[in-house]
C-alpha cells in the first residue's frame, strides 16, 4: 500500500507545480510582450488656449495637465491654413503633471503638445489660437455741413493692399459707408464729405482672411454740426451766447436756435466781458436789481444774467447800456430761461 500512495502524492505534486507553471506564464508573457504599448496608451494628455481667439499682438496661454508628473513637452506650431509643423519651445510638467507655454502669434496658429518616448509620440493634443488684425483710426470730433475731413487709420500687422471698410452705424446696425485700400505702410487716409448734419457713429473693419479672423476697430462718434450764425456746436445740449452790439441774448440747443432775448448790457466803464465762460451759480429769486432770478458766470465783479426792477429799460425801442456789466432780461424771460439751463452751461460773449 505505502508505495501506491507515495505515487499519487508524488503525482498531485507535479500536478499542482505545473498549474502554478502555467498561471504565472499567463501573467508574465503578456506584460512582457505588450508592456511598454500597455504603459503608453495609458498617458493621459489634455490642453486649452486662453484667450482662443487675441488682437495682434496680444499673447495667449497653452496649458494643460499630463499624467505623468516631471515628463518632458514640446510645443509644435503651425499656421491655421496649414504648412509643417515646428518646434517652438518645451517644458517639463510640474509634480501635478500640469504645464504651461506663453505664445504670441501674429497669424492665426495651431498649437500641438506632444509627450514622446524613444523618439515616438505617446499623446498629444491640439489647440488653435486665432488672431484678429489690430485697426486704429483717427477720426475729427466734429465738423461742419457743408465742409470734409480726412479719415485716417492703420491695421497692424501689416496688410499692405488690403482692404478696409468704413461703416456707419443706422438704426441699431452697422452699414458700409466708404471702402478704402492700405498702402505699403498698411495705413489709410480718405476725405469724406458728409451731406447730412447729425451725430455719426463710426468704425474701420477688415474682412477675415487665410491668416486672420476679421478685425474691427472701437466705433468713434463725428458730430456734423447744422450751420448756425454763431457757430455752436451740437454737442452742447445748452449754450448761450450774447452779442454785445446787438443788445441780444441767443439760448441754443444742440446747436440749433431755440430763442432770443432783448437784454440791456453794461454801461461805459462797466462794459459787458468778451469772451467764453460758464455759469457757476444761480439763485431764485434774486431780489432788488437782478429781478426774478440770476445765472452767475463770471466770478469777478459778480457777472450774471439775471431778471430786472426796472423793466421800461428793456422795453425801451432799443436797450441801452446801463448794468455794470450784466444782462439784464424782462424778469418772466429770465424765468424760463433758468429753468431751462443747468450750472455749467456755457457763455459766449461777442462783440
Amino acid at each position: 500500500m505505502r508505495p501506491y500512495v507515495t505515487r499519487r502524492i508524488g503525482l498531485r505534486t507535479c500536478r499542482l507545480a505545473l498549474v502554478a507553471v502555467l498561471a504565472l506564464l499567463v501573467v508574465v508573457v503578456p506584460a512582457l510582450v505588450s508592456g511598454p504599448a500597455l504603459a503608453s496608451a495609458s498617458v493621459e494628455l489634455s490642453a486649452t488656449a486662453k484667450p482662443a481667439t487675441v488682437v495682434f499682438p496680444e499673447k495667449a496661454v497653452v496649458a494643460g495637465v499630463i499624467s505623468v508628473p516631471g515628463a518632458a513637452v514640446s510645443l509644435l506650431a503651425r499656421p491655421a491654413s496649414g504648412g509643417e509643423w515646428m518646434e517652438q519651445d518645451s517644458a517639463t510638467a510640474g509634480a501635478g503633471g500640469a504645464f504651461r507655454f506663453t505664445v504670441a502669434p501674429a497669424v492665426s496658429t495651431e498649437y500641438r503638445v506632444l509627450y514622446g518616448e524613444d523618439g515616438s509620440a505617446v499623446a498629444q493634443a491640439d489647440v488653435t489660437v486665432r488672431v484678429r488684425p489690430r485697426l486704429t483710426t483717427q477720426f475729427p470730433a466734429s465738423l461742419w455741413l457743408g465742409g470734409s475731413v480726412i479719415l485716417r487709420g492703420s491695421v497692424r500687422p501689416a496688410h499692405p493692399g488690403g482692404t478696409v471698410v468704413i461703416d456707419r452705424r443706422v438704426a441699431g446696425a452697422w452699414q458700409p459707408l466708404l471702402t478704402v485700400t492700405l498702402d505699403a505702410e498698411s495705413r489709410f487716409a480718405t476725405r469724406w464729405t458728409p451731406t447730412r448734419f447729425g451725430y455719426y457713429r463710426l468704425r474701420a473693419r477688415m474682412d477675415a482672411d487665410a491668416e486672420h479672423v476679421a478685425g474691427v476697430a472701437a466705433p468713434e462718434r463725428v458730430i456734423v454740426n447744422r450751420p448756425n450764425a454763431h457757430r455752436v456746436p451740437m454737442r452742447f445740449a445748452h449754450y448761450i451766447v450774447i452779442v454785445r452790439h446787438e443788445y441780444r441774448l441767443y439760448y441754443y440747443e444742440h446747436g440749433a436756435l431755440v430763442r432770443r432775448f432783448e437784454v440791456a448790457l453794461g454801461r461805459p466803464g462797466y462794459r459787458t466781458p468778451l469772451g467764453r465762460f460758464r455759469i457757476y451759480g444761480k439763485r431764485k429769486p434774486a431780489g432788488g436789481a437782478l429781478g426774478s432770478c440770476a445765472m452767475f458766470y463770471r466770478r469777478k465783479g459778480g457777472i450774471a444774467i439775471h431778471g430786472t426792477n426796472q423793466p421800461g429799460l428793456i422795453r425801451l425801442p432799443a436797450p441801452r447800456p446801463f448794468s455794470h456789466g450784466c444782462a439784464r432780461m424782462l424778469n418772466h424771460q429770465a424765468l424760463w430761461l433758468y429753468e431751462r439751463v443747468p450750472v455749467g452751461t456755457r457763455v459766449h460773449n461777442l462783440r
